[in-house]
């Protein structure tokens, strides 16, 4: 198992956590540089270039979302949060983050879910080379 996890590049993982990252941070942050804040200035929800975005940003981050959600599923989805919240907690404790601070809150939980998406996106690939095992679906319309 080990030596499957050492010749697995670790460009995959990371290639795909910049990517989550990307369309995570792209789509809101609380600097104010981002599409959400791009179509909240523009005001103007009937301009089909406003809505092309709209429907773009959305599409992608759901389909990030149902690609991280099948490839780790729920035990994988409950252990991430569990340490998720271990982290959460640590960086409160030690004063990383404050809770009176809301962007710093904002930040970290974007932090988290990109590294969910990221996790996620790379899960079936890093599954497959620790064990061999290759994830599949399960069609439900197909009968045996």
């Amino acid at each position: 198992m080990f030596q499957a996890l050492k010749t697995s590049s670790p460009g995959v993982l990371l290639t795909r956590m910049l990517v989550a990252a990307l369309v995570v941070f792209g789509t809101y942050n609380p600097s104010g540089t981002s599409i959400f804040h791009w179509v909240v200035e523009k005001n103007d929800y009937a301009n089909a270039w406003v809505l092309l975005v709209i429907v773009l940003a959305v599409l992608v981050n759901f389909g990030l979302l149902v690609a991280a959600w099948k490839a780790l599923g729920k035990l994988g989805t409950f252990v991430l949060l569990v340490l998720f919240a271990a982290l959460v907690y640590l960086a409160l404790q030690e004063g990383w983050a404050s809770q009176d601070s809301p962007d710093t809150l904002q930040w970290l939980a974007l932090i988290l879910y990109s590294g969910f998406l990221g996790i996620g996106l790379a899960g079936a690939i890093l599954w497959r080379r620790a064990t061999g095992q290759v994830v599949t679906d399960e069609a439900p319309d197909v009968k045996e």
